[in-house]
């Protein structure tokens, strides 16, 4: 049996990735809370890990010779980090739970994979090349309180379905909440909205 290891810092995208992965029957594992207790003790088949934790513990990449990165769309973070060369797969956190399988079947394979949706970036010429920005200043009291809960589950690191399903609202709605938001606060990306929200130490709940 296939072993897939999760570094995954969001419980909520950690479950939800559990239960996809667990359906074709690998056995799935990963941390939660204690990082240091959580890691194999051998070496699994393909690691999967969030970028940002790849990027700050490139020791991960070395629990598996078969690495997936999870980004947050064509401006991540990764695309710029020296964890790019390090890894055979990329998956967008807004694919489908078919394109988690799709890529863990295909990397387990010995073939790489790359998300549908980030194959232009790739192709583009310019992974790699430009300079990151800095992490937005804007006032969030600018946001409407539901612009908030929208960003606020933004930076836990739920996709616009799971948002839209906690929140009891359209996907095409929260991606017009999410939209605003960028707009608002001067952001280029999911990834800019979180490293502002965070660095504001924002109360966790909102009214809806």
């Amino acid at each position: 049996m296939e072993r897939i290891f999760l570094a995954i810092n969001s419980p909520s995208l950690r479950r939800r990735m559990t239960e996809v992965l667990a359906g074709p029957g690998w056995l799935i594992s990963g941390w939660d809370g204690d990082r240091t207790a959580a890691r194999p003790t051998t070496q699994v088949d393909v690691t999967l890990a969030e970028s940002s934790v790849l990027d700050a513990d490139p020791s991960l990449a070395q629990l598996s010779a078969r690495v997936i990165v999870l980004v947050s769309g064509q401006h991540d973070a990764f695309w710029h980090s020296s964890a790019f060369a390090r890894v055979v797969g990329i998956i967008d956190r807004d694919d489908p739970d078919r394109g988690y399988i799709a890529a863990v079947r295909e990397v387990l394979s010995g073939r790489g994979w790359v998300s549908p949706e980030l194959v232009p970036t790739l192709l583009s010429g310019h992974v790699g090349h430009s300079r990151l920005s800095e992490p937005p200043t804007a006032d969030l009291a600018l946001l409407t309180d539901r612009e908030k809960a929208v960003a606020m589950l933004v930076a836990e690191g739920l996709s616009n379905s799971e948002i839209a399903e906690q929140l009891t609202i359209e996907c095409s709605t929260v991606k017009f909440h999410v939209s605003n938001v960028l707009r608002k606060l001067r952001c280029r990306d999911r990834s800019q909205i979180t490293a502002l929200w965070h660095s504001r130490a924002l109360p966790a709940c909102f009214a809806a």
